[in-house]
């Protein structure tokens, strides 16, 4: 590995093998078109804070444009929000497949809730959206009376559970999936067709066969909205066009520089999301 010193702190970054090349410096003959247009289905009242945060991580981890998809009774709330992502309506009487077309890949879950129309509108977007997915939170506990619907996608699944949900997923219990990470991530990912980014300490990247696990992050990042970050990490990288497997790999090691880039300010007992967000730039700095 090799070591990287620069910015405005003293951290040394060690870059795993695997990771070094797979981020390219951008040409300049390019416009946001080029980038990406990913979509976010996330947040709900009293949660918006998902839908910001995981929508902000894709635009700072480069995706040209992003769109935030929330129904009507959010519209105005999130435009509020916003300033560089585009606001989208899923009207009641809509069908969602129509709304979210334009983008090139979807993130679906944090903050979305779980209930019978949530359920619904989730299952719809995985077997009519045949463009990438990332799941996670909600969208994977709308499947947990239903997990085999995963094998029935045509478009490339990352998930990207907690142990909580990976045991709920699985039907196990939470012991169990902690003693045996490797073992239940790569079963996931083999059962069901899917990248699986089983998120902790030491995070497990395994689309069944092949295993990253990685080594960046701290416990500061034990936080609400971390994991929405996360989630827009990757399917940010995904819908840059970066392979499933590396878009995890690479997803969860920028999360965690982010985290310990963060960390060197302020400190792991305050740290909060937004700081792991503000630090996504100066960790891809890092990677070219």
């Amino acid at each position: 590995d090799r070591e990287v010193n620069k910015s405005n702190t003293e951290m040394s970054v060690h870059i795993p093998a695997e990771l070094r090349g797979v981020l390219k410096e951008r040409k300049k003959d390019t416009h946001k078109g080029s980038y990406g247009k990913v979509g976010v289905v996330a947040g709900s009242k009293g949660m918006t804070g998902a839908n910001y945060l995981t929508s902000m991580a894709a635009l700072r981890t480069g995706s040209g444009l992003v769109y935030s998809f929330v129904p009507s009774s959010l519209v105005d709330i999130m435009s509020n929000k916003f300033i560089e992502v585009i606001v989208r309506e899923i009207p009641d009487n809509s069908q969602i497949l129509e709304v979210v077309k334009e983008t090139d890949g979807l993130a679906i879950g944090p903050g979305l809730g779980v209930d019978t129309q949530t359920t619904g509108m989730v299952k719809e977007l995985l077997l009519g959206y045949d463009k990438p997915i990332v799941l996670d939170a909600d969208g994977i506990n709308c499947l947990s009376k239903d997990p085999g619907l995963l094998q029935q996608r045509k478009g490339i699944t990352i998930i990207t559970p907690h142990l909580g949900e990976l045991a709920k997923l699985l039907n196990k219990d939470i012991k169990e999936i902690q003693e045996n990470r490797v073992f239940y991530s790569k079963y996931t990912s083999n059962e069901y067709k899917v990248i699986t980014v089983l998120k902790g300490h030491n995070t497990i990247v395994t689309d069944g066969n092949f295993v990253y696990t990685n080594s960046t992050g701290n416990p500061g990042m034990s936080t609400a909205g971390s994991g929405d970050v996360l989630t827009g990490i990757i399917v940010s990288l995904l819908c840059q066009g970066i392979s499933p497997f590396d878009s995890g790999a690479l997803g969860a090691y920028v999360h965690g520089l982010s985290g310990d880039l963060a960390a060197t300010i302020k400190g792991e007992y305050g740290l909060i999301a937004t700081d792991i967000l503000e630090c996504i730039p100066e960790a891809i700095k890092r990677l070219l």
